[in-house]
């Protein structure tokens, strides 16, 4: 269980094992959650009201109260496996201003926002996480810089896996919105998705519990290696930033 692991990790030393930081890991981790989750969905209603649906905000959608915008099995998985998804904003493409660039745009807002997250959250891994370095153990100072740089970390891993994940082409995943917005819903491909893409992520997630299999399956190489690789990117990019 992803939660579990965060218990006994030390993001800083990788020592393993029941521990304070692995306590600031699950409060960090809540957090990190809550934002990814929120300003994704709030994303997806704010560019659709600029597109002149103003649906998500007559349902709520732009608040950032997490009870409004949570689905429990997303939720759970999340909690799980570290990835999920949150409730669909209600979208009107009836509204928009004109059509297709309304779709698109809202399809990939909450992504963008999400990689975008990701970038300026790297940012405070690499700052706290040199602050870190120069503190003493076991002192409140580093228990507090600790938390922010396991805030940092968590954020941006879930921010990407977040963003990597809903754009499989899956109903309801922004995947399957952006790619409705150039085909026609109707045709056996698309039809085929609504009906089973909830089977083929189950079955993308029992192949991830597999032992041997897991570390070749499609979640883990393509969210696991690709998310792990974005990740480095961005704090290659802030490091060369600030020793610059």
């Amino acid at each position: 269980m992803y939660i579990f692991r965060l218990l006994q990790n030390n993001l800083i030393s990788g020592q393993t094992g029941f521990s304070r930081e692995g306590l600031l890991n699950v409060v960090a981790f809540t957090v990190a959650l809550l934002s990814a989750l929120i300003l994704h969905e709030i994303a997806h209603g704010l560019v659709a009201l600029w597109n002149g649906d103003r649906t998500a905000k007559m349902y709520g959608r732009l608040s950032l109260n997490p009870v409004r915008h949570f689905d429990w099995i997303g939720l759970i998985m999340m909690i799980l496996v570290g990835f999920g998804w949150a409730k669909p904003v209600p979208i009107n493409p009836n509204n928009f201003k004109h059509r297709k660039l309304g779709c698109i745009t809202v399809s990939v807002a909450g992504v963008v926002t999400n990689l975008l997250l990701a970038f300026l959250f790297a940012m405070g891994v690499v700052l706290f996480g040199n602050l870190l370095l120069t503190l003493q153990t076991a002192t409140s100072m580093y228990y507090f810089v600790y938390f922010l740089f396991a805030l940092c970390v968590l954020a941006m891993q879930l921010n990407v896996n977040f963003a990597l994940f809903n754009i499989l082409p899956l109903y309801p995943l922004d995947g399957y919105r952006l790619l409705s917005c150039f085909v026609d819903e109707r045709n056996k491909f698309m039809t085929f998705l609504r009906k089973y893409s909830f089977y083929i992520l189950l079955g993308f997630i029992v192949l991830d519990y597999i032992p041997i299999v897991s570390n070749y399956s499609p979640l883990n190489l393509y969210i696991g290696w690709l998310g792990n690789k974005i990740d480095i990117g961005f704090q290659l990019f802030w490091g060369l930033i600030f020793r610059g």
